[in-house]
């Protein structure tokens, strides 16, 4: 089976891995720390601006805990989202707003956005679908900042892609990245948070431990007795280890390598699915953004030419998915949200897009497979 998603490890990861193991300290430490210093100045800002966490979701939650928001807030997604960004809003007692979505880039914009917004709105989260970024992000900024609206940028999907030169992510208030086992680049699990205040980042980073005032153990070098602490709020435990961040370590430094992979089987996909009539590829990128190219997907004329496609892919060996189904089409948030009828791009981009392989450990023979059975398709449907 060819895998939609698959991740990129070797022997670099092990080796490393092992000193780890012989320094007999695994939980978070000095490679943790280490790595949100690799990876702060990989996306160009400061260490203090960033911290590990245990999940993309995870992060969410604990912005959306320290935001402090009520039963009267409401907060936007793009109902083309994870699962997670939704369950995140609904924890904290606060209301989703679903906005719509660019049929083709199944990108949000200042638009649909706006076109959803209340004196009740507190919070944007926005995703750029598959590593593409949103293209009007400056005039997002500006429409938030003006009405007090605090952006969130789920950059799951995005890790080193770029808008006008600077990485998603870093481009609003806060940024969530996750290195889970599917992503560009992984540490098992894991992510990592970017807040542009570094004030707020510090009782973030607390929160993110307990509420501890104070590092404990091994990592205190400051308190005569280490063992006592106080806590400024009701915080989780929300980190990673120096497993993870070893991995995460070893990753950083082929990153570049994965997406200029990447690039070129998209760009192989672009060059000979481009040639079928019958078949849309993504927009081609304008103006000054970068993709990391996480997903790479196809659209048709209608669902059922996409669902046989995506069986015969399957029958042949060739795993595909969409990602991600309309979370206003799920019955809990129905229940929650009401009516969504005004969402008619998103309900067109989830029956007509296909998402197919796309990642390092594809081969040239890969590629060529399934573009050659989706030719074929065209005499199957």
């Amino acid at each position: 089976m060819i895998n939609i998603f698959q991740p990129s490890l070797d022997d670099k990861e092990l080796g490393a891995l092992k000193e780890v193991f012989e320094s007999n300290w695994v939980g978070r430490g000095p490679k943790t720390e280490e790595f949100e210093k690799k990876f702060s100045e990989k996306i160009g800002v400061n260490s203090k601006n960033v911290c590990t966490v245990g999940g993309c979701t995870q992060g969410i939650n604990a912005i959306l805990e320290i935001l402090d928001l009520n039963s009267d807030d409401e907060v936007i997604i793009p109902s083309l989202s994870f699962i997670g960004i939704a369950n995140s809003v609904v924890r904290t007692g606060s209301k989703v707003t679903f906005c719509e979505v660019d049929e083709r880039t199944m990108n949000t914009n200042l638009n649909y956005i706006s076109d959803v917004v209340t004196d009740k709105t507190k919070v944007l989260i926005l995703i750029h679908y598959g590593g593409y970024p949103c293209t009007d992000m400056d005039e997002i900024i500006e429409y938030c900042n003006d009405n007090n609206i605090k952006i969130i940028e789920d950059n799951a999907c995005s890790p080193f892609s770029k808008y006008k030169g600077k990485n998603t992510g870093v481009l609003a208030d806060f940024g969530v990245w996750s290195f889970d086992a599917m992503k560009v680049m992984t540490t098992g699990d894991g992510g990592m948070i970017y807040c542009k205040d570094k004030d707020v980042m510090s009782k973030l980073r607390k929160h993110l431990y307990f509420g501890l005032t104070s590092k404990s153990g091994l990592s205190n070098k400051v308190d005569n007795r280490w063992w006592e602490f106080d806590v400024v709020s009701s915080g989780g435990k929300f980190v990673v280890n120096d497993i993870m961040s070893t991995i995460g370590l070893e990753q950083l430094k082929k990153v570049d390598g994965f997406i200029k992979r990447r690039k070129e089987i998209a760009d192989f996909f672009n060059a000979n699915l481009s040639k079928l009539d019958w078949v849309k590829v993504p927009p081609t990128i304008k103006g000054e953004v970068e993709s990391c190219y996480y997903m790479y997907w196809i659209q048709f004329e209608n669902q059922t030419i996409r669902d046989a496609v995506a069986k015969f892919l399957r029958d042949n060996d060739v795993y595909t998915t969409f990602r991600y189904y309309p979370l206003h089409w799920v019955n809990f948030y129905k229940n929650l949200v009401g009516d969504t009828t005004s969402l008619k791009n998103t309900e067109a981009a989830a029956v007509k897009t296909l998402c197919l392989p796309l990642h390092p450990s594809l081969s040239d023979s890969d590629i060529k497979l399934i573009v050659k059975l989706i030719e074929e398709c065209s005499h199957e449907l």
